[in-house]
């Protein structure tokens, strides 16, 4: 992240309630960013935490062991392709794929499914040249997004129906965020992608330095 983003971002913090939900670990994503006063959401919504609370909200620990276990397993089967890489990202793992010679993908993705056959309690979703192995149960960023707003809406006695909120992905995995967004009132999604492609979100915009921009001239209305 570059240091005018992280201000803008910063700004925006100092404004409303901002959050980051990312497929990473919460803790990596963090120190990624490097500011306080965010709530993060990591593993796609298996660990959550606001920024005026101690302690974490993790609905996936029960699973770690098992993630652990495939992951182990995953780590052993893909060394043998050049350019992929596994991603422990604590309740989900991430496969990369993205360095992997063209022809080689279609086997990544298959030793994937093979490896990851044997644990009941696992799914495996695609995202952006990844593939990511995390719990059955629906914890993804459409979960995330639901959770920090219910919980904001508790803590500032907010009507939910007064509040707007912002969703802004770039990713296959952000629409089930967008999803969540289109159903309620005051929802919004915004899809950051030069590419015209299917998806949930309402709005789009090219790319990071769109985002920026907009981001500079948004301001919100106090409730």
């Amino acid at each position: 992240m570059s240091s005018e983003m992280r201000d803008a971002v910063q700004e925006i913090a100092s404004l409303c309630a901002t959050s980051v939900v990312s497929g990473r670990a919460r803790d990596k994503v963090k120190n990624f960013i490097m500011l306080e006063n965010l709530h993060y959401a990591g593993s796609h919504g298996s660990d959550i935490k606001l920024s005026d609370e101690t302690e974490a909200y993790e609905p996936a620990s029960e699973y770690q062991p098992v993630i652990n276990q495939a992951r182990e397993r995953m780590e052993e089967v893909i060394r043998k392709i050049k350019g992929a890489s596994v991603e422990n990202n604590r309740f989900i793992f991430s496969v990369h794929y993205r360095e992997v010679d063209k022809k080689e993908r279609q086997l990544v993705k298959k030793l994937v499914k093979e490896t990851t056959k044997g644990f009941s309690e696992l799914i495996v979703t695609d995202g952006d040249m990844v593939h990511e192995v995390c719990p059955k149960a629906e914890f993804n960023k459409g979960f995330a997004v639901k959770y920090i707003l219910e919980q904001l809406a508790r803590k500032n006695n907010w009507d939910s129906s007064q509040v707007v909120a912002i969703f802004i992905g770039d990713d296959k995995t952000d629409e089930d965020a967008f999803k969540v967004l289109r159903g309620r009132a005051g929802g919004l999604g915004i899809l950051v992608s030069k590419e015209r492609k299917w998806t949930k979100a309402s709005y789009s915009l090219e790319d990071p330095a769109e985002v920026k921009s907009n981001a500079l001239h948004f301001t919100p209305l106090r409730l």
